[in-house]
Order: structure tokens, then C-alpha cells, then sequence
């Protein structure tokens, strides 16, 4: 295109000198110029302004071609430029091409897809120790594209969501991945926290429980249980769960203060009596002792009305 406007304006010159000459010289073309003597005048001037005109003529193409000359460059570097970042697109969409062709046959591949899924959650996992929580998230969720059913990826998943305090969708993730491993006991504990640290303390007591069903050999879940019944204000209940841990840890000082304190809320002298002497031989020096045995004594004044009362 840049070329084309320097093509019009020699044209244009032409036709004007063309009309001039027209214009100026057809009578004294049929005269014989040789015997006037002002012909021959108008002669010399038809020679001189010729000679004007070829001059400008020649003059203006030197021009021209000057003019064309850089946009001839410039148009050559500009179809060299291109040429190349065409050339450079045509590689970047055939290496583009090629990674999507190697990761669909990845994807069809189990063996691939397993090792893949692998390394991404890998990955993520140290991106999650080391706090980069956006990377992780990133990295789980390309692993769940790579298989949606991989609780692994799901499990990191929420873990992230619950350590950057997303907690609507920890719980979200968490419940997804226990419709994938309904047995799998740690993913209630981690719901159960998700409801306790918002306050929903009956979901958290629930799934709390689920979990003791699943796995009854982590007297810590137990324990927590009861402390949680006795702030819904359920204490038989804690004192089922707070005996369960204790059975699992007899000589733990926590469990016994807190079976003796249950026990005596439930007007259960027996089972308090038990936790505090239990708790006399592993802490004798322990300043609720006195406490527990001034409590206990009183519940022997008790008529069975008021014990029952208490109890219920």
C-alpha cells in the first residue's frame, strides 16, 4: 500500500505537464519557424521551457525514487518482521499441539494418569507446608481434573481451604471426599473441627461420634466428646465417653480429674470415687483432690430423690 501514493503523484505530473505542452505549442508546430525570426524566439522558449520541464521531470523521479527507496526498507522489514512472528506462532501452536497430543495419550493412559496424579499431588503438598496456599489449591485441583475420584487430591484440597480459613469450602471438599471413603474416621474429625470452631457444637458432638464408631482406639476423640456434651449440658452422656477414654488411658491425670468432675455432677459416687483415687496415685500432689473429696462426701447426705434429680 505505501508504495502506491508515490506511483499517483508522478502520474498527476505528467498529465499537468502533458496539458501544458498541449496547451502552449500546437500553432507553432505548423509554422515554419526558420524564416520568422519571433518564431524562431518562441522556438528557443519552447526549447528552454522544454528543457525546464524535463529537468523538473527528471528532478522529481530522482525524488521519487528516493522516497520509495526507505519505504521499500521499511515495507521489506516490515514483511521480514512478520514473516517471522508468523513463523514464531506456527512453533508456539505446534509445541502447543504436541504437549495437548502427549497429555491426552497421558490421560488414556492409567499407568501415566497414576503418575501424573502423583507428582501434582506431591507437588501441592509441599506448596501447602510451605504456606503457598494458591499454588497448592492450583496444583490439587489440576490433580482432580486428572482424576475426578482421587481422594487424595480432594483430602489436600481441603486442607488447604482449611488452612487459609475458607471454611464453607473445607467443609464442602470434606464432605465430597467422604461420599468417596465413607470409613476414612479422620475426615469426620476434620468436619466435626469445621463445626466446632463456628459454634455448631451438636454437628461437631455427631460427627465426632461417627468417627469413635469407625475408630475407637484414639481415647483424645473421646475425651473430647464428653467435654463437648457437658457444654451442651448432656453429662450422662459425656460420662459414657469420658469412661471410654479413660479405659484407653487409665492412668491419664486429665481423664480421671475429668471423670471425677462428671461423675459427681451425675450424683455418681462410685465412678467418682474411682477417678479421684485413681487420680491420688498418678498426682497426689494434685490441688483438686481436696476439692473432689469435700463433693464426694456431700453426695452421701443425698437422698436417692435428689441423686436421681442430679443424675437426670
Amino acid at each position: 500500500m505505501l508504495y502506491i501514493i508515490p506511483l499517483v503523484i508522478i502520474v498527476v505530473c505528467a498529465a499537468v505537464i502533458a496539458v501544458i505542452l498541449g496547451r502552449k505549442f500546437p500553432r507553432v508546430a505548423n509554422l515554419d519557424v526558420n524564416n520568422l525570426s519571433e518564431e524562431k524566439i518562441l522556438q528557443k522558449k519552447k526549447e528552454i521551457i522544454i528543457k525546464r520541464v524535463e529537468e523538473r521531470g527528471n528532478r522529481l523521479r530522482e525524488n521519487v525514487k528516493k522516497t520509495l527507496r526507505p519505504l521499500g526498507r521499511v515495507w521489506g522489514d516490515a514483511q521480514t518482521r512478520f514473516r517471522s512472528y508468523f513463523a514464531k506462532v506456527e512453533t508456539l501452536l505446534r509445541h502447543e499441539q504436541s504437549v495437548k497430543a502427549r497429555e491426552q495419550r497421558a490421560d488414556q493412559d492409567p499407568q501415566e494418569r497414576e503418575i501424573k496424579l502423583s507428582h501434582l499431588v506431591q507437588e501441592a503438598e509441599q506448596y501447602l507446608k510451605l504456606g503457598d496456599f494458591e499454588k497448592a489449591e492450583n496444583l490439587f485441583i489440576s490433580a482432580v481434573k486428572v482424576d475426578p475420584k482421587a481422594a487424595s487430591a480432594y483430602r489436600g484440597l481441603g486442607d488447604t481451604y482449611a488452612a487459609k480459613n475458607s471454611l464453607e469450602e473445607a467443609r464442602q471438599t470434606y464432605r465430597f471426599l467422604l461420599q468417596l471413603e465413607p470409613d476414612d474416621d479422620s475426615v469426620l474429625v476434620k468436619l466435626a473441627e469445621i463445626a466446632e470452631s463456628q459454634g455448631d457444637l451438636e454437628e461437631a458432638i455427631g460427627y465426632y461420634q461417627q468417627a469413635v464408631l469407625l475408630n475407637d482406639s484414639f481415647s483424645p476423640r473421646y475425651y473430647h466428646i464428653a467435654e463437648l456434651l457437658l457444654r451442651v449440658n448432656q453429662p450422662k452422656t459425656a460420662r459414657e465417653a469420658i469412661v471410654a477414654a479413660a479405659e484407653l488411658e487409665p492412668q491419664n491425670p486429665k481423664y480421671l480429674d475429668l471423670m471425677t468432675e462428671i461423675a459427681i455432677i451425675c450424683g455418681d459416687k462410685e465412678l467418682a470415687e474411682k477417678g479421684m483415687n485413681g487420680l491420688r496415685m498418678v498426682n497426689p500432689d494434685n490441688n483438686k483432690l481436696d476439692g473432689f473429696r469435700e463433693r464426694i462426701k456431700k453426695m452421701e447426705v443425698r437422698s436417692p430423690e435428689v441423686t436421681r434429680a442430679v443424675a437426670a
